[in-house]
């Protein structure tokens, strides 16, 4: 007995054909052997042969209007196709369609039971199997021939009651196609609705792991950022007898704090609105290093910019992403390389942009595990997202350069490159 949870898991299809009377289900079953996947060719080939022989066996034995020499062929053309149907649809039904349509037109008492089932089988995969309008094309000139049947066309003589039984085959058969036709879409449908709600929730489980990162950036990073940057810039009024140097660097550490709670909360709208443009909050672009280099020389740090080739605009992942690798290259070379002469290069091509930062002196290694020290790591995976190529390490000279290339497409950035 089925229990309650294997009936949910039942699909629509599946409850209709428990549903679907003995007959029904048979004629269902025996086209679908038919129609399955070509790859798998048995049943077709078992069909075909079994009718085929069928065929050669009635078409030498019965003495109709045609001769055994015609009824032969003709036999093997209504049923031997049926082994290909899945490879060649459009042949093997318009090879088995006519072959019965001349024992219909010209010799019905020469026509096998084994012909007639191949012309039945012929007719329920036209809806499967082609074209909506070929198939159409297919049974009405199918029933065409039916109807000429009566006309008594070189001696055939057909009485209106097999037309009749004829025609409203044709018609079943057909139906019968239509329905395992109706079926599959059904099953695709549901496949594809099941596949999107589970698309939907993995979504949604992404959506709510990024609000959790956004909630602890926020209250913890943010919370302890803003504090640096209120008591850097208390701490003249608090400290009377401080020199002007050091009023100063306090003043430049609560502008770098503002600045880092301003890229956080960048950061922070991404994380809870992935899908989302943050035009308010706009992303630093190539024109933006030259207020970079200000406050790193500023800090202390000898830094030159040289460009090569002739600046254009460039798509928006591709200027982020340079900038990104640029700050990132410079706090390293601040932090592991104080005092340094640090050159910055850009080099823009005809179809990438090559960036090259080179400090003084060898820096922290590649994968170093000092405190941030994914600074690099982010790196590489922030250029391979854009397909580039990234390089970071000692160069002969007892220095460390850092240096990516950027592919430039010609078309417009990306959202998604904007965002990263």
């Amino acid at each position: 007995m089925m229990d309650a949870s294997s009936e949910r898991l039942s699909g629509p299809a599946d409850l209709a054909a428990s549903r679907t009377s003995w007959p029904g289900s048979l004629v269902e079953r025996a086209l679908a052997l038919v129609t399955a996947d070509y790859r798998r060719p048995t049943g077709p080939l078992a069909m075909a042969a079994v009718l085929a022989a069928g065929a050669v066996l009635e078409g030498g034995k019965v003495d109709g209007p045609l001769p055994y020499r015609v009824a032969i062929p003709l036999g093997l053309l209504a049923t031997a196709p049926i082994g290909v149907i899945r490879r060649f649809p459009t042949a093997a039904i318009g090879s088995s369609l006519t072959a019965s349509a001349a024992f219909v037109v010209f010799g019905r008492l020469s026509w096998s039971v084994a012909a007639v089932v191949g012309w039945l089988v012929a007719l329920a995969a036209c809806p499967v199997m082609l074209s909506r309008r070929r198939a159409i094309q297919a049974v009405v000139l199918t029933e065409a021939a039916v109807l000429l049947a009566p006309l008594g066309l070189a001696g055939n003589v057909t009485p209106w009651d097999a037309t009749t039984a004829e025609a409203l085959a044709v018609i079943a058969a057909w139906g019968a196609g239509e329905m395992l036709r109706a079926r599959r879409q059904s099953a695709i449908e549901h496949a594809a609705a099941a596949e999107q709600l589970r698309h939907l929730s993995e979504r949604d489980v992404v959506a709510r792991e990024r609000t959790g990162i956004a909630r602890e950036l926020h209250d913890v990073v943010a919370h302890h950022v803003s504090m640096i940057a209120v008591r850097a810039a208390t701490a003249p009024y608090v400290l009377s007898d401080l020199p002007a140097a050091g009023q100063a660097a306090f003043t430049e550490i609560a502008d770098e704090a503002r600045t880092a709670l301003a890229e956080l909360r960048v950061v922070l709208g991404v994380l809870r609105s992935p899908d989302g443009a943050t035009e308010a909050t706009p992303q630093p672009r190539i024109a933006d290093l030259d207020q970079l280099l200000s406050r790193v020389a500023s800090a202390g740090t000898d830094v030159t910019m040289k460009k090569t080739g002739q600046p254009r605009p460039l798509p928006g992942s591709v200027e982020l992403c340079c900038y990104r690798v640029v700050q990132e290259a410079l706090t390293n070379a601040g932090r592991h390389a104080a005092g340094s002469r640090v050159l910055v290069e850009l080099g823009y091509r005809t179809d990438a942009l090559s960036i090259r930062i080179g400090s003084g002196r060898a820096a922290a290694p590649t994968d170093s595990p000092v405190p941030g020290g994914f600074g690099l790591t982010g790196l590489r995976e922030r250029v391979a997202m854009l397909r580039g190529e990234f390089r970071a390490g000692p160069d002969d000279h007892d220095g460390f350069v850092v240096a990516a290339l950027l592919p430039v497409s010609d078309g417009p950035a990306g959202a998604a490159g904007e965002q990263a």
